[in-house]
């Protein structure tokens, strides 16, 4: 699946994306693509989140806090699903920032 993605690494949307909530899963469809994509409830909400970049670590803490899940199993999820996203190219990468 690629290079996994550093916990402090910056994640966003992409840009070219149109999106639609129908009876509470996503669905997205890539312009530049011309495909379709159809979220759950969890990862309409990481989607959600992105609406602004935030880091991988910042997911995983706001999940936590909003679902009954394990720091761990919150991560592994997060990480496998961004990577997902990333994979058909939904999803914008930056590394973190030098201390």
């Amino acid at each position: 699946m690629g290079n996994p993605m550093g916990a402090c690494e910056t994640v966003r949307r992409a840009d070219d994306l149109l999106t639609a909530d129908i009876d509470g899963e996503l669905l997205m469809m890539s312009v530049e693509q011309g495909r379709y994509f159809n979220l759950n409830a969890v990862g309409s909400r990481i989607w959600e989140l992105l609406a602004v970049p935030m880091t991988v670590d910042g997911l995983v803490d706001t999940l936590t806090a909003e679902y009954d899940v394990s720091s761990a199993d919150a991560r592994q999820e997060v990480e496998r699903f961004l990577g997902a996203l990333r994979e058909r190219g939904l999803l914008v990468t930056a590394p973190a920032a030098a201390p």
